[in-house]
């Protein structure tokens, strides 16, 4: 934490010892689009994160300021939805709030301020990192730390879901609550498989900012898991694409699909054919098979682009990431590179050779600016307090 940030708590709490606690952000691997429709991912942390200062006070009140932003307060005595919170981090908070309440936890005040070192469009999901914080602190504070990862994940996924209005899976909550690298299966989203990992490969994992927004996206992101689920619905009876037989939907005689219905048709087989790639990848994290793990990494990246349709806004080309997949790729025949999270705007994942990453780095930020090229680590852990 920065010095301004501690003394700028002493200005909201004077005389109260803070604590401090760091939360992190998460790296989609593999799997885009697949946890809304019950499927399968790899997910881990990163080391870009929020640190807060905070401190317990008795008189039912959240206090939050985050540096560059507005104080908000909010009191665990009115947790009910409001219209007004959507979009917001005062959302986040009551809803994580309320959701604590309804699974028997105690909630509480407190003082905090926090600093984040993610920058905009990183793509590593700083609202549920944001979200996993405020879980961690009130089971801190009033629960003993009882709050398992698990429950930490599903917590947040009510919140942005219930309060903050973004449609969301589990994968970026389970990235921000678990942390180091893991295997998820979604067939259960109450029970979802939680296979943790070592990432050993000699690669250096390095995010591109493409510099879009994602402000005014959620109708293109609604679309993809109702498209999924449309194919699901119409032609299988089924709730999901994880209930239908993947024997199934390639056997179906897809030949007098209508026109409108061809997208919805390419994402569904884009879900199956990503569930494959996870799995590859799994097995080649744990058999140590680098280029089997790079095989999956870009076949992933090309039906993001060719079958799921999110590496750009529909006609909009330039400072697109399938635009900064073009000039990645011809750089990285001996590493990988996708889209990662949401797409549409925003950040590539990229997976490069230690001798690769000097040249790498540097013609990328010729492109995009120092900001916006980042070589990050994975870690282990969900947030954690720091001495």
């Amino acid at each position: 934490m920065s010095q301004e940030a501690l003394e700028l708590f002493a200005k909201f709490a004077p005389g109260v010892k803070p604590l401090h606690m760091k939360s992190h952000g998460r790296l989609e691997i593999v799997g885009n689009h697949t946890d809304h429709n019950n499927g399968l991912c790899l997910v881990s942390g990163v080391n870009m994160g929020i640190d807060a200062y905070f401190a317990k006070r008795d008189d039912g009140n959240v206090v939050i300021k985050s540096k560059g932003y507005p104080v908000f307060t909010l009191n665990v005595t009115d947790l009910a939805r409001r219209e007004s919170d959507k979009g917001t981090s005062l959302g986040l908070t009551r809803g994580v709030a309320f959701k604590l309440v309804e699974l028997g936890y105690k909630v509480g005040g407190f003082t905090a301020i926090l600093e984040s070192d993610i920058f905009p469009g990183a793509g590593v999901s700083s609202s549920a990192c944001y979200e996993s914080l405020i879980v961690a602190i009130f089971s801190h504070l009033y629960n003993e730390d009882k709050v398992t990862p698990l429950e930490m994940a599903k917590v947040s996924q009510f919140a942005e879901a219930a309060y903050f209005g973004k449609p969301c899976g589990l994968l970026d909550q389970v990235g921000t609550s678990f942390g180091g690298i893991d295997y998820l299966d979604f067939a259960s989203t109450e029970e979802p498989i939680v296979f943790p990992m070592s990432f050993s490969f000699p690669l250096q994992v390095v995010l591109v900012n493409t510099g879009g927004s994602h402000a005014g996206l959620t109708p293109l992101y609604a679309e993809i898991p109702t498209d999924m689920r449309h194919i699901a619905s119409t032609y299988f009876g089924k709730k999901s694409l994880r209930e239908v037989n993947p024997d199934d939907f390639y056997n179906h005689d897809w030949s007098s699909l209508p026109l409108e219905e061809s997208r919805a048709y390419n994402r569904a087989k884009h879900y199956f054919e990503e569930n494959k790639r996870v799995e590859k990848a799994k097995e080649a994290i744990l058999n140590n098979d680098m280029p089997s793990f790079l095989e999956a990494i870009n076949a992933s990246g090309e039906s993001s682009s060719k079958l799921l349709k999110n590496t750009m806004i529909p006609g909009i080309y330039e400072g697109s990431p399938e635009a900064a997949l073009d000039i990645a790729r011809p750089m990285l025949k001996d590493g990988a590179c996708r889209v990662m999270g949401g797409g549409f705007a925003g950040s590539i994942i990229c997976f490069v050779p230690p001798h690769k990453v000097k040249e790498f780095v540097s013609k990328m930020k010729k492109v995009y600016g120092n900001k916006n090229v980042v070589p990050v680590e994975i870690v282990d852990g969900g947030p954690r307090l720091v001495d």
